[in-house]
C-alpha cells in the first residue's frame, strides 16, 4: 500500500494496526444488524450444512472450527448459503449479508495438529461433501449473534458451542478429493493438482483449511482466511509458469465489471508478465467510513511473482487474470484498478472479487491503438480526480519498469 493510505485500508480489520483489541469500524458495523435477528432457545437443532465451515486464528493450539447449518428448507436452498458462483451477479449485498447471518454456525474446538479428530466423526468429510448434508447438534447454550465480517471470509452471524454433533446423513465426497485425502502429497502440489482437474477453488479450499490435504505427518487446521489466499497463490504460481511461456498480447485490451458496489477496470498491457493493483476507497464505504476524501491503496506483483505488500484481494483478482491469460494463451503486463463505491457498507469476503473480475474478462473489451487512448478511456471512467491520480501514478511505473525479458527476449 502507498505510504499515505489510512491505516483502515491497509489493515482491513485484521492487523490491529490502531493498537486497539477490535475494529471499530466492524464493531459499529455489527451493532447495525443485531436488532433484525431473534434466535432459537432450543438445544438440539437439525437442518443441513450447505456444507459451510470456517476455521478461526484464536486459542491455539485448540482452534475454533465453525459447523454452519443452514435455516431449513430443501437441499437446493440450503446449498445457496455457500455458493458464491451462485450468489455472482444474482444476489445484492443485503441479500448476502441477510442470508449468511441467519445460518447457525456450531463451535467445535479441535487441536490444529490433529484434523483427524473431525475426519474421525466425518464432520469434514461433510464440510467437503458435493451436495448438502443432514445434520444434528445439540448446543451447550442457545446461539448469540456473534456477526463476523472480514475482507476474505465470508460473514457469519449465530453461533454456538456444540456439545455434539451427528452427521445424519452420507457425506457425497468427489472422487479426486477422497484420492487426496489419502495421498502423501505437499499441500501446494495437491492444490494444483485438484484445479488442474476441474474441481472448484471453493471445495480445494475447504478441504485445506480442515486438513485434508498435504503430507499426512503434516497436517494441520488451517484459518480459513489463510487458506483461501493459500490457495489462490499456488494456483495462481502455477498457471504464472504456464503463461510465461506464452507470446506478448498484441494490443492494449481493457475490461470492466461491477458488482455489489464494487468496480472494476482491468488493463492487459503488451509485455514482460507482472502486475499492479489499485484500490480506491471512497468516502462512507466500509474501510474509509471516517474519511472525507478517497482512500488509495496500492500493491504490486512483481516479475518473480510475489505480491508486495500481500493482499488477499489482489490474490484473488490475480488468480482471475492468470485463468484469462492462460485461456487465450497469451502474456501481458496487467493493471487492475477496483473502485469501492460508497455503498459497500459491508465486507463480504474476497469472493466476490475473484468472480467479477473472471466475469469482466469474459465480457468484450475496449481495445486501445496505443496508451493516450488507453489512458483517456480510463481516465473518462473512472469516479474520482483521485482514482485517475492513481491510475496515472501505477501507469507510468508500469511504463517505466524494464526487464531481462525486454532486452535479451527471456521467457
Amino acid at each position: 500500500m502507498s505510504p499515505g493510505s489510512s491505516l483502515c485500508v491497509v489493515c482491513k480489520g485484521t492487523k490491529k494496526l490502531c493498537g486497539l483489541e477490535e475494529c471499530p469500524i466492524l464493531l459499529r458495523t455489527k451493532s447495525m444488524f443485531r436488532i433484525f435477528y431473534s434466535v432459537t432457545r432450543k438445544p438440539e437443532v437439525f437442518g443441513m450444512t450447505p456444507p459451510s465451515s470456517v476455521v478461526g486464528e484464536k486459542g491455539y493450539p485448540n482452534v475454533p472450527v465453525l459447523y454452519n447449518i443452514a435455516p431449513g428448507g430443501s437441499e437446493e436452498k440450503a446449498s445457496l448459503y455457500d455458493d458464491p458462483k451462485a450468489w455472482q451477479g444474482r444476489l445484492g449485498l443485503k441479500e448476502i449479508v441477510e442470508m449468511r447471518t441467519s445460518l447457525l454456525g456450531g463451535i467445535l474446538k479441535v487441536p490444529a495438529t490433529d484434523p483427524w479428530k473431525l475426519y474421525e466423526g466425518e464432520v469434514s468429510l461433510a464440510l467437503v461433501s458435493t451436495k448438502p448434508v443432514d445434520s444434528e447438534v445439540l448446543l451447550k447454550r442457545p446461539p448469540t449473534l456473534e456477526l463476523t465480517f472480514d475482507d476474505i471470509v465470508r460473514p457469519s452471524g449465530l453461533v454456538s458451542p456444540l456439545e455434539k454433533i451427528r452427521i445424519s446423513s452420507s457425506p457425497k465426497i468427489d472422487r479426486d478429493i477422497e484420492k487426496f485425502i489419502w495421498e502423501d502429497l505437499l499441500a501446494r502440489d495437491a492444490v494444483v493438482e485438484l484445479y488442474s482437474r476441474g474441481k472448484d477453488v471453493y471445495l480445494i479450499e475447504r478441504a485445506l483449511s480442515l486438513g485434508l490435504l498435504g503430507l499426512r505427518k503434516n497436517r494441520k487446521l488451517v484459518p480459513t482466511r489463510w487458506a483461501i489466499t493459500a490457495v489462490d497463490d499456488a494456483i495462481s504460481n502455477y498457471l504464472r509458469k504456464e503463461v510465461l511461456r506464452y507470446e506478448d498480447i498484441s494490443t492494449i485490451e481493457i475490461y470492466r465489471g461491477e458488482y455489489l458496489y464494487n468496480r472494476f477496470f482491468v488493463m492487459l498491457v503488451p509485455g514482460t508478465y507482472e502486475g499492479y493493483w489499485v484500490e480506491v476507497w471512497y468516502p462512507r464505504s466500509i474501510w474509509a467510513s471516517n474519511s472525507v476524501e478517497p482512500e488509495i491503496g496500492v500493491a504490486r506483483e512483481k516479475v518473480s511473482g510475489e505480491i508486495v505488500p500481500p493482499d488477499g484481494g489482489f490474490s484473488a483478482a490475480r488468480l482471475a487474470v492468470l485463468e484469462h491469460l492462460r485461456r487465450i494463451k497469451r502474456r501481458a503486463k496487467y493493471i487492475i484498478v477496483r473502485e469501492v463505491l460508497p455503498e459497500y457498507v459491508v465486507p463480504v469476503g474476497n469472493w466476490h472479487i475473484r468472480e467479477t473480475v473472471r466475469t469482466a474478462l469474459l465480457s468484450k473489451p475496449f481495445f486501445a491503438r496505443d496508451y493516450r487512448e488507453a489512458s483517456d478511456f480510463m481516465e473518462s471512467n473512472l469516479s474520482s480526480k483521485a482514482a485517475i491520480e492513481a491510475y496515472r501514478k501505477v501507469m507510468r511505473e508500469a511504463l517505466s519498469q524494464r526487464s531481462l525479458h525486454e532486452f535479451f527476449d527471456i521467457r
